[in-house]
C-alpha cells in the first residue's frame, strides 16, 4: 500500500495540469451548488433577509453565492439544527 502511494505521489506534474485538475473538480461542485440554491429559494430569502441588516447593498449577490458555496453545509443544517 505504501509503495503504491510512494509511486503515485512521486510522479511529477506541472502547475497547469494541476490547475486544470482544480478547475474540472470544481465544476460540478458549483453545478450542483447552483442547482441546490435554484431549488431552495425560500433559503436564499431568509439568508438575504438576515444579511439585509448588516449589509443592505448586495446582500442579495453574498446570499446567491453563499448558499451556491456551502451548499454540502446547507444540506446537513436541518439535521443539526431542527
Amino acid at each position: 500500500m505504501t509503495a503504491l502511494l510512494r509511486r503515485v505521489l512521486s510522479r511529477r506534474i506541472s502547475v497547469e495540469a494541476l490547475i486544470e485538475l482544480g478547475l474540472w473538480l470544481a465544476l460540478p461542485y458549483l453545478l450542483i451548488g447552483i442547482v441546490y440554491t435554484f431549488l431552495n429559494a425560500a433559503r436564499v430569502d431568509w439568508m438575504e433577509a438576515q444579511l439585509n441588516q448588516v449589509l443592505p447593498a448586495g446582500a442579495n449577490i453574498v446570499a446567491f453565492a453563499e448558499s451556491t458555496l456551502l451548499w454540502p453545509l446547507l444540506l446537513l443544517t436541518p439535521l443539526i439544527c431542527p
